[in-house]
C-alpha cells in the first residue's frame, strides 16, 4: 500500500519548512510565488488534504487606492515609503491605483467618483491632513487607513487607522537626554505643529519634556509661522524669525530635515556655527540631512515598514470594520551627525 503524502515530504522535496508548507496550504499568507511553489508540489505528488476553495479565500485579492491630497514634494521620504506600500501588494497580489487630488483645482466629488468606478476595497491616505477633505473621504464609507494625520480634530463617527512613527517620545527623550548630560536647557521648535499630527507632536514631545526638567519656555522662543503664508525653504526668512527671539537657544528642534537644512544655512548667515553655537536637529533622515555641511542630526524613519505597515492594517480594517478606531506609531532610530557632534545618545 502507497503510503499517503505529507507535509513532512512536500517540504523536504522543496527545501522549506513544515511550517511555511502548512500555511501555504491552509490559506494563510505565504509570499505568492512560494505558494504557486507549495501548490505545484502538492498537486504533483497527489497530496490529498489539498482544499483550493480554502487557499483562495485565504488568498483573496484585493483592490485598494493610494491616495494623496496634494501633489507630493519631499520626494526622499515619499519614494520609500510608496515603495514598501507597492512591494507589500505586489507580493499578495494586490491591486493597487494611485490617485492625487488638489483640492485648489477639482472638486471632492472627482475622488468620490474614481472611488465608486474602482469598487476600491480600502484607501491608503497619506498627505492628506486637511480637515474637510478627510472628513469627506471616511463619508465614503469606505475602510481608510491614514499615514500621518491631521493635527485638527475630526468629526465623524466612521472608524479608521493611523500609522505614524512615535514623534513624542523621540523628541521628548532626546530632549531629557541633552538636558541631563549637557544641560542644555533653551530649546526652539522650527515648523508649523498645526500642519499635521507627526509636527505636532514632536512639537508637543520638546514641551513636556521641557515641562518635565523644569525650563523656562513659551511659544514665542519658537518659530511657528503657518507655512501656507511663510516659506521654511527661505533662509532669509528663517533669519528674520532667529532675530524675533528673545533668547539664544542652545538647540533648535525642525519639523523636519528639510527645514533644519534651511535653518542651517541661515544661522550661518548669521555668524552662528553649529554646533559649536548652537545645535540642530532634524526628522525623517532623507537626503536633505547629509546634502551639505554640517551633517544633520536625525530621527530617521523605517519608511518601507511604514508603508508596509499602512497596508496591512488596511487590510485589517476591511476585515474587521466596526473594530475600534486605532493610532499605531513605529519607533524611530536617532542617525547622530555633525550638526549635534555626536553628543545625544539615547537609552
Amino acid at each position: 500500500m502507497k503510503k499517503a503524502v505529507t507535509i513532512k515530504d512536500i517540504a523536504e522535496q522543496l527545501n522549506l519548512s513544515r511550517n511555511t508548507v502548512a500555511k501555504a496550504l491552509n490559506g494563510q499568507y505565504v509570499p505568492e510565488k512560494t505558494r504557486e511553489t507549495v501548490l505545484k508540489k502538492a498537486q504533483e505528488l497527489n497530496y490529498k488534504s489539498l482544499n483550493l476553495s480554502r487557499i483562495e479565500v485565504g488568498n483573496k485579492k484585493y483592490r485598494l487606492l493610494l491616495i494623496s491630497g496634494k501633489p507630493l514634494i519631499n520626494m526622499n521620504y515619499f519614494i520609500s515609503l510608496i515603495k514598501g506600500v507597492e512591494n507589500y501588494c505586489y507580493e499578495r497580489n494586490y491591486e493597487l491605483f494611485q490617485y492625487t487630488f488638489n483640492s485648489d483645482k477639482m472638486p471632492f466629488k472627482a475622488v468620490s467618483d474614481y472611488v465608486k468606478e474602482l469598487n476600491a476595497d480600502g484607501i491608503i491616505a497619506i498627505e492628506c491632513f486637511d480637515k474637510a477633505l478627510i472628513e469627506k473621504l471616511l463619508s465614503l464609507g469606505k475602510p481608510v487607513c491614514f499615514n500621518d494625520f491631521s493635527a485638527a480634530n475630526i468629526n465623524s463617527d466612521k472608524p479608521y487607522d493611523i500609522i505614524s512613527a512615535n514623534d513624542e517620545k523621540s523628541v521628548y527623550d532626546m530632549v531629557k537626554t541633552l538636558n541631563r548630560r549637557y544641560n542644555i536647557t533653551r530649546f526652539t521648535f522650527v515648523g508649523d505643529f498645526k500642519h499635521c499630527l507627526s509636527f505636532c507632536e514632536r512639537y508637543t514631545g520638546m514641551l513636556k519634556a521641557i515641562m518635565r526638567i523644569g525650563a523656562a519656555h513659551s511659544k514665542h522662543d519658537d518659530i511657528l509661522c503657518n507655512d501656507a503664508s511663510f516659506n521654511y525653504g527661505d533662509p532669509n526668512a528663517l533669519k528674520t524669525e532667529i532675530l524675533k527671539l528673545k533668547y539664544r537657544p542652545q538647540c533648535f528642534i525642525c519639523c523636519n530635515d528639510f527645514v533644519a537644512r534651511t535653518l542651517c544655512n541661515a544661522l550661518k548667515t548669521l555668524g552662528v556655527n553649529v554646533p559649536q553655537n548652537a545645535l540642530v536637529v532634524g526628522f525623517d533622515n532623507v537626503a536633505e540631512a547629509v546634502a551639505l555641511t554640517p551633517a544633520i542630526t536625525s530621527f530617521s524613519v523605517p519608511k518601507e515598514f511604514l508603508g508596509a505597515e499602512t497596508v496591512r492594517t488596511l487590510i485589517n480594517r476591511i476585515e474587521n470594520p466596526s473594530a475600534p478606531s486605532r493610532v499605531l506609531t513605529v519607533a524611530t532610530t536617532l542617525i547622530q551627525r555633525e550638526s549635534t557632534c555626536g553628543v545625544i545618545v539615547i537609552q
